[in-house]
């Protein structure tokens, strides 16, 4: 788990009442823009569990309310290792002499080349999720849109960078959006023990537990994580899943 102290790191997983209370908190705050801000953002870790520089990366446009489902389309970078054939035709270019080493040696370096920044390379790729818009999270995420389309509508993202003028009014960057770990500290604000990536955890928490321990629970974890691999996928069911033990017939 990223960014937790060492007095929270190991604990549980929140229920559904600490972060409700993170929302009956956020509720308090006077700023209008920033209360909304604060639900929006809790909502959209509760229900998806994102990254939270997926999050921060939100524009306008990849939410849209659509046949009673709030849509929304997050954008991930995958890091695409490069082949044996594009290290050859490196070296090709860059050291041919390295070219007269042997086989192994050749394939044991491409190997260590492809965790350098020119042995990979980044791919966006979106992933499209939805909820139902009579989930009162949903309604938390809405309204904010809602608000930010009002005020500031010249925004391209949904959580854009600002900063306030005479402690009063706040002005926005529409070009630009707040980093992770600006949300982090909004998260913090709200629950000193929390922070984003709990969030996501919880999430692959409620579908083991809602899912037998199989491989399709497995599948789920990770398409609704959008993790790269099963591995991963498979911890969270060996952590938080339980097994149903086949129920026994004893002949009387």
């Amino acid at each position: 788990m990223t960014n937790a102290s060492k007095a929270y790191r190991n604990r549980e997983i929140p229920e559904n009442s600490e972060i409700e209370a993170m929302i009956t908190k956020a509720s308090s705050i006077p700023n209008e823009y920033f209360r909304l801000r604060a639900k929006a953002l809790v909502g959209l870790l509760k229900k998806f569990g994102k990254r939270r520089e997926e999050i921060s990366q939100l524009r306008i446009q990849d939410l849209e309310a659509k046949d009673d489902f709030l849509n929304v389309r997050f954008t991930l970078t995958k890091k695409y290792k490069r082949g044996l054939s594009q290290y050859i035709k490196f070296l090709e270019k860059e050291n041919p002499q390295a070219l007269n080493k042997s086989a192994l040696e050749i394939q044991a370096e491409w190997k260590l080349w492809r965790n350098t920044e020119k042995g990979y390379k980044l791919k966006p790729i979106t992933s499209n999720k939805r909820i139902t818009v009579s989930d009162p999270y949903a309604g938390f995420i809405s309204q904010y849109l809602a608000y930010l389309k009002q005020v500031y509508p010249e925004s391209k993202f949904l959580f854009p960078s600002g900063k306030s003028i005479f402690g009063n009014a706040y002005v926005i960057f529409p070009e630009q959006h707040l980093s992770g770990r600006q949300l982090l500290r909004l998260i913090k604000h709200l629950n000193r023990k929390m922070w984003c990536h709990l969030f996501r955890e919880t999430k692959g928490a409620e579908i083991c537990k809602d899912q037998e321990m199989s491989l399709q629970t497995i599948t789920l974890v990770k398409n609704t994580l959008d993790l790269e691999k099963e591995e991963t996928a498979y911890r969270y069911v060996k952590r938080y899943g339980t097994q149903t033990m086949k129920p026994e017939v004893i002949a009387s």
